[in-house]
């Protein structure tokens, strides 16, 4: 593992992310915004990396003013898969804030984490503090981020918007920019807000796939039997899981730990003490 910082000073991050990029079979995106500006720096890599059969996939917030509706729009149209947050003006809705980049090639990927937004500010323009992790496949850092990522994806008011929820957003994006204030555009603006939340609702939501799963995820569920069984049965696996990742001193409670992982992402159910179901 080697680990870098980015300042958009001394070291752009977009410098460190386009040649990444460039290699990746995967792009995995999580940010709370999304601008025109900063797709523009990597939608032609990301189109090839479609190209070559890679994976795009982005997990967007929505605020209704900084997040373009137009760059939903692109990524949906070159082929990216696009999830987004719900509409965080809420009480039982969390502020969407992560900003996480995942670019997998082949035995290697590169992770940055910090404070840069998918934005041209967030790449090279802005003072911004970034963690940049080269990982191999056999790291176990790179194994948790995956899960972490699964997290955030597969969290309850995540969706996946179609053609119309994303102009319709893009129609109360462009009206609070231009700070319509008259009684009838704030009626009419919380009727279409109202909307866009009912549509929400009726929205597909992203499901679990072989592909989400990967290091610890993926080597504990291959070994899951049908049925109902019980966490000392994986403790038989010890000695092969030990052997994907040799630095962990406490496999067994890293398989715990997944089962409950497993559990939350729907793969599992948990029957009682000790004992699942798959």
């Amino acid at each position: 593992m080697e680990i870098c910082l980015t300042d958009n000073v001394e070291v752009k991050l977009i410098d460190v992310l386009l040649p990444n990029l460039s290699l990746a079979k995967e792009a995995r995106v999580a940010v709370a915004f999304l601008k025109n500006s900063g797709l523009a720096l990597i939608e032609g890599e990301l189109i090839k990396c479609l190209q070559r059969g890679g994976l795009v996939e982005f997990l967007i917030g929505l605020d209704f003013r900084i997040t373009d509706a137009d760059a939903l729009l692109k990524l949906k149209k070159i082929g990216a898969k696009v999830y987004c947050y719900s509409n965080p003006f809420t009480d039982d809705t969390p502020v969407y804030h992560p900003k996480l980049y995942i670019f997998r090639g082949e035995a290697k990927a590169l992770v940055a984490i910090g404070s840069s937004n998918l934005t041209e500010g967030g790449f090279k323009d802005n003072v911004e503090i970034n963690a940049i992790l080269s990982l191999s496949d056999g790291d176990e850092l790179l194994s948790d981020t995956y899960a972490l990522y699964n997290r955030l994806k597969f969290q309850p008011n995540r969706f996946e918007p179609d053609i119309d929820f994303i102009e319709g957003y893009g129609e109360v994006s462009a009206s609070l920019r231009k700070g319509e204030r008259s009684a009838r555009s704030k009626k009419d603006l919380n009727e279409l807000m109202l909307g866009l939340r009912k549509r929400e609702e009726e929205l597909p939501k992203p499901r679990v796939t072989p592909e989400d799963l990967f290091g610890w995820q993926k080597i504990v569920f291959e070994r899951l039997p049908d049925g109902q069984f019980k966490t000392g049965d994986i403790y038989e696996f010890e000695d092969e899981f030990r052997r994907y990742y040799p630095e962990n001193r406490n496999v067994r409670a890293k398989i715990r730990q997944i089962l409950q992982q497993l559990r939350d992402l729907g793969l599992i159910k948990h029957v009682r003490w000790e004992t699942w179901e798959k």
